[in-house]
């Protein structure tokens, strides 16, 4: 019989292989934008020759008054903006104290080298964390302005590349981060407090009967870590829990509203806005605000949680990919002191993946026509442009199928008879099967198979039957819903 293999879009990484059965369960740089169209994502190229000096964990395109595009990089050691032709320019400000590229620790849950001790054994949570370095980049109007944790102080740059950044003048000072809200206020996050300077002076921080700058602590348990604008408000991230900043005008200036407990952020970089929305990594499970937070159903969450670097975890970064309506996180596995994966979510499908990519930060489109990420040595790339992955395959393999019809079922062996594929142009992929007679059995390779004719002949059989779908051609191909040829067989 013709059996039709019409997955539901995203990975399903939580659990065991075979509680991923009829589903998609591991992949690399894929994605499906419009429900079961699997595809790869775009390739992409170096958009400078130059690098940046430092382990870049922000990024910032903006646009100047005159249409100059800008793209701001902060790294542990300094600060540097590019042109659009590609010039990069250091404007480390003078006096700046470089951070560390990565995080510490002594003692308790995170210390120590990698493989030290027995799995599973608890460490005592006695040591001491400083996380990797980390910039909070906005604009002030037309200019950047940021802050960094080790550095504490707030900067300006003002768009002369003849001019290094400066000193915010009158700015408090050990700050861990900084956010612009729609009213135009400057927010300092320093521990549990928010200092804001007057409206539209960003050089008028201290309280007075006739200007609205001001601070206020927050009755949190934790430490503020960072900030994000969304239509309605500017949410406040500590590692604990989320406030909700509004706007109310003399005399008090802003509200501060807890929205969230026990939903902390990870790390400085790991909330992306979405309008009225906010997304953020929390300490093990993803988070949604929009009026109130929730936790986000993720069906990687296993995967990424399982694995995830608790020394490095600091280094997560997040960035909207809007042309696909994606927020993607970088993040350190558990066997890298540095962002070697991605985790990605898909608001228009509600589809989640994983895979592996080297990249420390990134940027949307828009400023620039495409998206910007940096890697650890410094290096910017233009993403989404063209096909080609420096090296790597673009793949997808599911789970075991449970055939329908009768005589169909995990009990019963299938025999494979071949296959009828499904793709935008033939020859854009190969497919690869893996068979075993129980969940637990050794496993029997069959393929790869090149798409040249329809259908592909073949034969083979077992209970437990995985495809592999690999876009071995460098283009902007598509697979979509393929039929097999089954017979079931008997229980033995």
């Amino acid at each position: 019989m013709l059996v039709n293999i019409d997955l539901p879009p995203g990975l399903m990484a939580n659990g065991t292989a075979r509680q991923a059965k009829n589903r998609w369960r591991a992949g690399n740089l894929i994605r499906w934008p419009d429900g079961n169209n699997l595809q790869p994502v775009g390739g992409w190229a170096a958009a400078t020759a130059s690098t940046v000096t430092g382990k870049a964990r922000a990024c910032l395109p903006w646009v100047a008054t005159n249409g100059n595009r800008w793209l701001g990089v902060g790294t542990h050691s300094g600060l540097y903006v590019m042109s659009a032709d590609g010039t990069i320019t250091d404007i480390t400000p003078s006096g700046f104290t470089a951070g560390s590229a990565d995080a510490g620790s002594t003692t308790g849950y995170g210390g120590g080298a990698y493989g030290a001790g027995t799995y599973g054994t608890p460490r005592p949570d006695t040591g001491t964390y400083t996380p990797a370095s980390v910039w909070s980049l906005d604009t002030w109007g037309q200019y950047l302005v940021g802050c960094m944790d080790g550095d504490g102080k707030l900067y300006e740059w003002q768009l002369n590349t003849a001019s290094d950044a400066a000193v915010i003048s009158g700015a408090p000072t050990g700050c861990t981060g900084l956010v612009v809200t729609a009213e135009r206020f400057i927010f300092a996050l320093k521990n549990r407090t928010v200092h804001w300077c007057d409206q539209g002076v960003n050089t008028d921080w201290t309280a007075g009967a006739t200007d609205q700058a001001g601070d206020q602590e927050l009755d949190t348990a934790g430490r503020l870590v960072c900030g994000q604008r969304v239509a309605g408000g500017t949410l406040l991230f500590s590692n604990v829990d989320v406030w909700l900043a509004n706007y109310q005008g003399l005399p008090t200036v802003y509200g501060f509203t807890k929205v969230g407990d026990n939903c902390g952020i990870v790390a400085k970089g790991a909330a992306v806005g979405l309008d009225s929305r906010a997304v953020w990594m929390g300490q093990d499970n993803f988070y949604i605000y929009d009026g109130g937070v929730s936790q986000l159903p993720c069906e990687v969450a296993d995967y990424v949680f399982s694995d995830i670097s608790a020394a490095a975890i600091s280094k997560v970064s997040a960035w909207h990919n809007t042309q696909f309506s994606e927020v993607w996180w970088f993040y350190p596995s558990g066997a890298s002191t540095e962002n070697d994966r991605y985790v990605k979510w898909s608001y228009r499908t509600n589809a989640w993946d994983v895979g592996t990519l080297s990249r420390t930060c990134g940027a949307p489109a828009g400023v620039f026509t495409y998206p910007i990420c940096v890697d650890a040595s410094g290096a910017i790339y233009t993403h989404e442009f063209g096909w080609s992955w420096s090296g790597a395959t673009p793949y997808a393999r599911t789970g075991p199928f449970e055939w329908p019809g009768e005589g169909g079922g995990s009990d019963r062996r299938s025999l494979i008879r071949g296959f009828v594929p499904d793709e935008a142009t033939v020859g854009d992929s190969q497919v690869t099967f893996y068979a075993k007679p129980w969940p637990n059995g050794s496993t029997e390779t069959f393929g790869p198979y090149t798409i040249s004719t329809s259908p592909v002949d073949c034969l083979f059989s077992g209970r437990d039957i995985e495809m592999q779908i690999s876009f071995v051609t460098p283009s902007d191909a598509r697979a979509g819903v393929y039929q097999f040829d089954v017979k079931p067989m008997s229980k033995r």
